[in-house]
């Protein structure tokens, strides 16, 4: 059955839920996504920086992307993320998720070292584009390899299939920069500390951390704002910046991980190099979403 809804509003990225010998705990993860559509999240993205998509392998995330569509895809839009070092390894992971019930794939470009020239940036979403389907959403959020606003435009202009772009960042002036460029519509937006102003300017929605912390809370803020209850959207973007600020910098999955536990979610350990969060990170994220009631 596929979702017939357009891609807008609160997509959480879903964090993966390992067991303490790192295998994924596939009874957590389906658990954490109906907890997520319970509180009225209008979309899912499995695989995901927040879900430490760079971590996991092409089998692990089809495993991941089959159990998110068959649990929540009949009711939510599912957005598979792909993170590879190479045009030949992104087609590949794409390739593991053909057939499933998705609403589109958000792709990161290449950036192991280098990156890649601008020809080479829209030559490999034209060929992740030949190879699939589905609508893709940039997913801008390496860096060391910016999709500059001038060159998303481009990328959009080539490739027809590219029909938005999750722009991750704290520079609110390249941000305003891209909706002049490609349109609000077309951007998802995932500068967590700055959402009531991206919603402000129009974007299509977030696929942002700190909606996997605290997705209820998130789900509010995109109401009142699109409802034009400003007293009320200032009052949830002043909480939410409480817990932005006790989540944001090193270790960030982790730390998503801790604010979920501390709500009864099931996450387990982050998958190494990352490493558990410290007492003193669990005490200041527990205090912040003390705050959202």
């Amino acid at each position: 059955m596929t979702v017939n809804r357009p891609l807008e509003g609160v997509f959480v990225p879903v964090t993966t839920p390992f067991l303490d010998d790192e295998e994924i705990n596939e009874k957590a993860f389906v658990d954490q996504l109906e907890w997520v559509a319970a509180q009225g999240a209008h979309g899912v993205v499995v695989g995901g920086s927040t879900g430490e998509g760079y971590a996991i392998d092409d089998d692990e995330f089809a495993t991941l992307v089959a159990l998110a569509t068959r649990t929540v895809g009949a009711r939510l839009p599912v957005v598979a993320s792909i993170i590879a070092d190479s045009t030949r390894g992104a087609i590949r992971r794409a390739a593991r998720i053909a057939g499933e019930n998705l609403a589109a794939l958000q792709i990161a470009p290449p950036h192991y070292i280098f990156s890649p020239s601008e020809e080479g940036f829209i030559e490999f979403y034209r060929k992740l584009a030949d190879t699939s389907p589905l609508p893709i959403i940039i997913y801008n959020v390496i860096s060391w390899a910016r999709i500059s606003p001038l060159l998303a435009r481009e990328v959009m202009n080539a490739v027809p299939s590219v029909i938005a772009i999750k722009q991750s960042g704290t520079d609110f002036q390249v941000y305003a920069d891209l909706v002049r460029q490609v349109g609000a519509e077309r951007i998802f937006a995932a500068n967590d500390g700055a959402l009531m102003s991206c919603y402000d300017l129009g974007a299509a929605g977030s696929i942002a951390a700190i909606a996997a912390a605290a997705p209820k809370a998130n789900v509010r803020l995109w109401n009142a704002v699109k409802g034009g209850q400003r007293r009320e959207a200032a009052a949830w973007h002043d909480k939410l910046l409480d817990l932005w600020s006790a989540l944001s910098g090193t270790n960030l999955p982790a730390r998503v991980k801790a604010a979920q536990s501390l709500q009864g979610i099931a996450t387990g350990i982050p998958r190494g190099p990352m490493i558990p969060v410290t007492d003193a990170e669990r005490m200041r994220i527990s205090e912040a979403l003390s705050r959202l009631h």
